[in-house]
């Protein structure tokens, strides 16, 4: 039954496949424009707060502060940390790029 299917025929006539010439690259594309070597993952996280805090936050969204909660804390977040001394932002820089390690190892883990 299957045996027909492996044994091809050649009819006579067929045209067989012609190459018009070398390929010509157009757009080289660096391995950096493709991969990052950023380790990076994103995932929804919560963060506990009191209704207050909650409260200040929605105001400040329904002011026009940001579009959204999440926008609201991140504006405020960029605001405090471009006012750290460099000192203080360096230490800030090494601790949050160990979380965010520590964020990728768990998520390569949890696959």
């Amino acid at each position: 039954m299957a045996g027909g299917l492996l044994n091809h025929s050649k009819k006579s006539g067929q045209n067989k496949l012609v190459h018009s010439g070398p390929v010509k690259v157009e757009n080289q594309v660096e391995r950096g424009d493709v991969v990052t070597d950023e380790n990076i993952v994103t995932f929804p996280a919560n963060v506990r707060v009191d209704n207050h805090i909650r409260n200040q936050i929605t105001a400040l969204n329904n002011i026009g502060i940001g579009s959204t909660q999440k926008e609201v804390v991140g504006n405020l977040l960029s605001e405090r940390i471009e006012k750290l001394s460099d000192s203080d932002r360096q230490r800030f820089n090494r601790i949050l790029n160990i979380l965010e390690q520590k964020d990728y190892l768990t998520s390569l883990s949890k696959k």
